[in-house]
């Protein structure tokens, strides 16, 4: 496969990851989302202490993409600071414009859903795990 491929290796590597992971049975709060289009389903669990994600479960019941996206929302925010809340925002924006750039509020690995900006109706398939994730700590008051 080529880079250009939606399902290339990063993105089955980051599926993979998250299919292998356990969900966290000890958490502070949850969020399940629904795709009605296409009905992925995600199901994010975190645990915080002291302002950091100390453990998160990102599950999801889906397409490749949602899964990759889901094993990224694991990887980027365990053990890190609760993200700012312009992330979701900068985030569709980034993916909705082919000519945008990633910004300094998103991390460099979203790249890897570079080849996925041209196929909008895809992008709730990599947004959903990100929602789901800011909706958890949204319920908890704890964006920045």
């Amino acid at each position: 496969m080529t880079d250009l491929s939606i399902y290339h290796e990063k993105i089955l590597n980051l599926a993979s990851f998250n299919k292998e992971s356990n969900e966290i049975i000890d958490f502070h709060s949850s969020c399940e989302l629904k795709n009605p289009m296409c009905g992925d389903q995600v199901n994010v669990k975190i645990f915080v202490d002291q302002g950091l994600i100390k453990n998160i479960s990102a599950k999801v019941r889906g397409c490749a993409l949602c899964e990759a996206s889901a094993g990224l929302v694991v990887k980027i925010f365990k053990d890190k600071h609760v993200p700012i809340i312009n992330f979701l925002n900068e985030f569709r924006h980034w993916l909705n414009d082919e000519n945008s750039e990633i910004t300094s509020y998103m991390p460099n690995e979203l790249e890897v859903f570079l080849p996925i900006k041209t196929i909008k109706n895809r992008h709730t398939c990599v947004i959903m795990p990100f929602e789901a994730i800011i909706k958890t700590l949204d319920e908890l008051k704890m964006l920045k």
